[in-house]
């Protein structure tokens, strides 16, 4: 628990310090892992093989939740699509193959 109340304090400044990740989950990614001091300069390979990339989901689930606490960090086209992307999700979870 204590992982992700830390976590959650990381992305938070960076969502509020970097306008580009309240629209770009990648520039969220990359902001964040700096911020935890990942070299970003090794390949995706070798950051995916050392174990260091785990925590992706974490942080895209973090932005989530904080951007329903803190309106103020949505942008609200980039909202409006995210919010119509995972509506089509639902409807195609919904289809049995």
């Amino acid at each position: 628990m204590q992982k992700f109340v830390e976590l959650k304090k990381v992305v938070y400044a960076e969502l509020v310090e970097n306008e580009q990740a309240r629209r770009n989950d990648m520039e969220l990614l990359l902001g964040v892992f700096k911020r935890l001091g990942i070299d970003t300069r090794k390949s995706f390979a070798e950051l995916a093989n050392s174990g260091k990339l785990r925590q992706m989901e974490s942080i895209t689930r973090c932005r989530r939740k904080l951007q329903q606490e803190y309106p103020e960090l949505r942008i609200e086209p980039v909202a409006k699509l995210r919010n119509e992307r995972q509506q089509v999700f639902k409807d195609f979870a919904k289809v049995k193959a």
